[in-house]
């Protein structure tokens, strides 16, 4: 016995020494690379071949002896626990959704990932309006089954971030990007705000799938957010504009909005004030404030106890200027200038006040040419002091910059009074 065991021990050590002497080397990866048939038809050709949306039926894409090959990019994302067993996939003509039965998708099929969909043998249906391709199940589109994948979607390539479709989402800017066109397709919402009543509440409660509110524009996106996703307890703050990225959905006729990852939701900084000016006694001398041509026309003053550059009432045609110092921003993108005034218009036409640019005006002798009247120019004139409408600068296109208010009199209606008491610049962080 006691011999056995020493050989037995032995064998054991020499087993040990054998493996520690031959290591074994972990799978060389290898980039997919697509071999098939090259892609031939479009994710709008596979809506095509159903014609009847919403009238609950289901049709085949092709024929088994057809070819019927589709180059899409994968833009959704389950890593986050709110898509849930389905990809969504979009090329120029559209998005679609393929059910598949499997969760994890996002290890191997993550956003960016170009994809090749072999369409025989799927069918291609919808529910409730959204298109959906996959399996004939009981009547309506079922999953693919996980071991039967590799028969319909082929990877292509490494995941490409960059892609168009990832990197350049539709943007929603109202109604009018909430069309059958952009469903299933990666959308990005920015500026959003959150229905008030949702303030301080999760996005979804823990017991079921939750529906918030937002609104762009005036149009309305239902954000429907699963009781089992991994950011459902993120709090809503309704105060707070908000740039949300994630798949635009349908149900019926009401949009809906699926968020994929916790990075989909960003809240937006506040804007911020960049420069305010103001005016005193030296504005129109040492301040560097000018006018043209009459230089009486334009006075500091004070006015309703505010210090105040204005131009008086007048009877008679004129076309006089009022021109600043030159300004100079290091960005420009984004920013937009408000004017405090007060003009009670009345019959006087609004393009007697116009606000112009230049960048290459220098002082001295004075040339029209060189100045740019904005567009859209003001539209506000308040009776008693507020801003105007804000006018955009990034137009201008260069940092350094003089801007002119012009009180141009060409008709028969006399002017009203136009007092300006201050201006400010702020960066509008979109």
């Amino acid at each position: 016995m006691k011999k056995t065991t020493i050989n037995i021990l032995g064998l054991l050590v020499l087993s040990i020494l054998f493996v520690s002497c031959n290591k074994w080397e972990e799978p060389e990866f290898q980039v997919p690379v697509y071999t098939g048939p090259a892609a031939n038809k479009t994710i709008a050709d596979i809506k095509a071949m159903h014609p009847n949306l919403g009238a609950g039926a289901q049709d085949s894409i092709c024929r088994y002896d057809e070819t019927f090959i589709v180059k899409a990019t994968v833009v959704s994302s389950d890593e986050g626990g709110n898509c849930y067993k389905y990809l969504t996939v979009q090329d120029e003509t559209g998005g679609m959704e393929i059910a598949i039965d499997r969760s994890g998708l996002y290890n191997e099929y993550p956003v960016g990932q170009t994809v090749y969909i072999d369409c025989r043998g799927l069918i291609v249906g919808d529910y409730h309006n959204k298109y959906q391709i996959g399996w004939k199940y009981n009547g309506s589109v079922g999953r693919i089954n996980q071991n039967a994948l590799g028969r319909y979607l082929h990877k292509d390539g490494l995941p490409n971030t960059n892609s168009p479709f990832v990197a350049h989402p539709i943007e929603v800017l109202g109604s009018s990007q909430l069309s059958p066109e952009n469903t299933n397709c990666l959308v990005k919402i920015n500026g959003c705000m959150f229905d008030p009543k949702y303030d301080g509440k999760p996005l979804s409660v823990d017991d079921i799938t939750t529906d918030r509110e937002v609104t762009i524009n005036g149009a309305t996106i239902i954000v429907r957010t699963s009781n089992y996703s991994y950011f459902r307890n993120t709090i809503i703050d309704a105060s707070k504009k908000y740039c949300l990225y994630g798949i635009l959905s349908i149900y019926n006729s009401e949009y809906q909005l699926t968020i994929r990852t916790r990075d989909d939701i960003q809240i937006l900084p506040e804007n911020e004030d960049l420069q305010e000016i103001t005016f005193n006694a030296n504005s129109l001398t040492t301040g560097g404030w000018t006018t043209y041509p009459n230089n009486n026309a334009w006075q500091f003053k004070n006015f309703q106890n505010n210090n105040v550059l204005f131009h008086n009432v007048t009877t008679t045609n004129c076309d006089d200027w009022l021109i600043s110092p030159k300004m100079t921003f290091s960005e420009i993108q984004n920013v937009m200038m408000s004017i405090n005034h007060q003009n009670n218009v009345g019959g006087s036409p609004a393009d007697y006040y116009q606000v112009y640019y230049s960048t290459t005006y220098n002082g001295g002798s004075f040339d029209e040419s060189q100045w740019i009247p904005f567009n859209p120019n003001l539209t506000v004139f308040p009776s008693a002091f507020g801003w105007s409408n804000s006018l955009d600068i990034s137009s201008i296109g260069q940092p350094q910059f003089h801007i002119a208010f012009r009180y141009h009199k060409n008709g028969n209606a006399n002017g009203s009074a136009w007092v300006i008491r201050n201006i400010k610049f702020t960066q509008i962080n979109a």
